[in-house]
């Protein structure tokens, strides 16, 4: 069983075949790029469990920075397709903390985010950034 992050279309194929497509709200194509900018501190990062050529369980996360609690690891998006892909990723969650350099772990439940911002959001957001 090997644990890495997802940065190849074959994987990004494989860790959305384990999806319930009918359930899950992005496509392929929104599923990809939500996931594959993984060198922005920003943005979500996809690491998957696989067995051989077969995907058993995926982990979705961002690093959030709080000046409280330091860094945080907020996973948003958790899948697998059995209880061993399910405990593998939970074991692993430690470990990825650690090697990130956080001091919690934050997990919300399957948070599905559309990626249907209108022109009108980015507008709104690109005058914020341009005003502080």
């Amino acid at each position: 069983m090997e644990i890495r992050l997802i940065t190849h279309k074959d994987d990004f194929e494989k860790a959305y075949n384990l999806l319930n497509q009918n359930d899950y709200p992005l496509s392929f194509y929104e599923y990809t790029l939500k996931h594959e900018q993984h060198h922005d501190e920003k943005s979500s990062k996809l690491i998957g469990v696989f067995n051989d050529s077969e995907c058993l369980g995926t982990i979705s996360y961002t690093i959030t920075p709080c000046p409280q609690l330091g860094r945080i690891l907020e996973v948003r998006e958790t899948h697998q397709s059995n209880i061993k892909g399910y405990k593998a990723l939970m074991d692993f969650l430690d470990t990825l903390a650690e090697e990130e350099a956080c001091h919690a772990i934050k997990i919300n439940k399957n948070k599905i985010d559309r990626m249907s911002v209108t022109i009108f959001d980015k507008i709104e957001n690109y005058l914020k950034r341009i005003v502080q």
